[in-house]
């Protein structure tokens, strides 16, 4: 961690986790780099974080993002997976490997996926809290939440409208945080919103509502999600 650098709106939560509230000795990026390729976007995210999550959320990240681009190929072939991040991790790692390759299968010349949910939902629910800490500067450890994912190929027309729509509302973020500099007034001057960020074009786009009660964000141009919060600590 930078001792100098502020990383909220509050400097009082500045050695405070993200995602435990516990101490926090270093940083993680936000989104982490396993869901990003090289070169890496500038000036990249960070939140304060302990050594516990920095290190625990790492592994359950890498199947994460390694699964995410083999159900995107529709093939657990590692040389016909395309992205150079992840043939090479699943080259390097023969337990992630074959523990991915056990969750496809065919059911009637259809390839399905059995996720490992609670996997999932944990490292949702871990970068829409960064995603508040560093954009709103709202705590949410401990927080009731909702994960909700869908395949963008899969999404209806009026379902993917209203994903891709930037949220609005009357609430302002907090003052002093990163959202308060990108808000949106909306034509009727009384609805706020907050765009869509670019993290890096094809691999990670992510919005957070002013209220600071949903995130929604797009891994890979293929699967979106949107983790509702349902109540607040912080």
């Amino acid at each position: 961690m930078n001792p100098n650098k502020t990383y909220y709106a509050d400097d009082r939560l500045n050695n405070c986790c993200a995602y435990c509230g516990g101490f926090a000795e270093t940083e993680d990026h936000v989104p982490s780099r396993c869901f990003l390729d090289k070169p890496y976007p500038q000036n990249m995210r960070v939140v304060p974080c302990c050594q516990k999550c920095n290190h625990d959320f790492s592994i359950d990240e890498e199947y994460v993002s390694c699964l995410i681009d083999c159900m995107k190929e529709k093939t657990t072939n590692t040389n016909l997976i395309r992205r150079k991040k992840t043939r090479k991790t699943l080259s390097h790692s023969f337990g992630l490997s074959e523990r991915i390759k056990s969750q496809f299968r065919k059911f009637a010349d259809i390839e399905i996926c059995d996720i490992e949910k609670n996997r999932f939902e944990l490292v949702m629910s871990k970068l829409a809290f960064g995603h508040l800490a560093h954009e709103n500067s709202s705590i949410n450890w401990d927080s009731e939440y909702k994960v909700d994912m869908w395949l963008l190929e899969n999404m209806s027309n009026l379902l993917l409208n209203d994903f891709e729509n930037p949220y609005s509302g009357d609430v302002v973020p907090e003052v002093g945080s990163n959202s308060l500099s990108r808000i949106l007034v909306g034509l009727d001057d009384s609805a706020i919103c907050c765009d869509w960020v670019m993290v890096q074009n094809g691999r990670y786009r992510y919005c957070v509502s002013p209220d600071s009660t949903k995130v929604k964000f797009v891994i890979a141009e293929y699967l979106a999600v949107e983790v509702s919060i349902m109540s607040h600590n912080v």
